[in-house]
């Protein structure tokens, strides 16, 4: 088991990486991320996540949603979440739906049963 205890991560959304990001990968278990092109905190981390996990040799899925911004797998009823859409901050059907397919997916790979 690799990971500081973890068998698999989903990672959704995130800024920037750390700039020590390999060092941290050199134990990291099984990656999946998901990230929404339209998200302005989110610009360019899925390429250097896909890139850092590569140089790390860590088992990932690495998938940058273009129709989607930050939280596209929050789908809230409130008012006020509604209101964020302006700024980028929306749920996406399509988006999430694959996302959450390609998650499960994928802890069933490397979880198994």
């Amino acid at each position: 088991m690799s990971g500081h205890g973890f068998s698999v991560a989903s990672i959704n959304y995130g800024g920037k990486l750390p700039p020590d990001v390999d060092e941290i990968l050199k134990t990291a278990c099984p990656v999946i991320g998901s990230y929404g092109a339209k998200s302005r905190w989110e610009r360019g981390v899925a390429i250097e996540l896909e890139q850092a996990l590569q140089r790390a040799l860590v088992p990932h899925d690495v998938k940058e949603y273009p129709d989607a911004g930050h939280s596209f797998m929050d789908n809230k009823d409130q008012f006020w979440f509604k209101l964020l859409r302006f700024t980028g901050i929306a749920y996406n059907e399509p988006a999430a739906l694959d996302a959450r397919r390609r998650i499960a997916a994928f802890f069933q790979t490397h979880l198994g049963a």
